[in-house]
């Protein structure tokens, strides 16, 4: 698996995020003469970093979000992206709906399993230790949020500036 720097979701991206999916896809290609680690997890992790940055972006960039709140520290995509967050929870800060009226109920979907499975059960610990990683699942975690990005950034030739 490459990081095909001509995608229109590598183009979207600021230097920052760019350097982190980079990080990213230098590790896979490294992880080769890492040989019997339990958990390859900490590949997934800089380019998990990158797709938050992407989704940010991306609601900044639609106006769903200020200046502010982009580069501020207490936006929560993980809560902002939840289609699950129960109605009387839903606030300024909710924005599911917003994302699957602009993109689509599919994308809007896949945004957020990208999240969950890309970075929360990636980051978090449970006792159960389930959440290693394989080489392999870590390629599939890479394809996820790239396909994602892609989506986006291809369904809406207007929406890239």
């Amino acid at each position: 698996m490459e990081l095909q720097k001509d995608s229109p979701w590598y183009q979207y991206l600021d230097d920052c995020q760019r350097a982190l999916a980079e990080t990213s896809f230098a590790l896979l290609d490294k992880a080769k003469e890492l040989h019997d680690l339990k958990d390859y997890s900490f590949i997934v992790f800089p380019m998990a970093k990158a797709y938050e940055g992407f989704l940010k972006k991306v609601l900044f960039d639609r106006n769903l979000i200020d200046k502010n709140t982009y580069e501020g520290r207490k936006f929560r995509i993980g809560r902002a992206l939840n289609p699950d967050v129960r109605n009387h929870q839903r606030d300024e800060d909710w924005f599911y709906d917003d994302m699957a009226e602009i993109f689509g109920n599919e994308v809007a979907r896949e945004m957020w399993n990208a999240w969950l499975m890309c970075r929360n059960h990636v980051f978090h610990y449970w006792p159960d230790c389930e959440q290693f990683l394989t080489i392999a699942e870590v390629k599939e975690r890479l394809q996820m949020m790239t396909e994602v990005m892609n989506k986006i950034t291809n369904e809406k030739e207007d929406y890239v500036s």
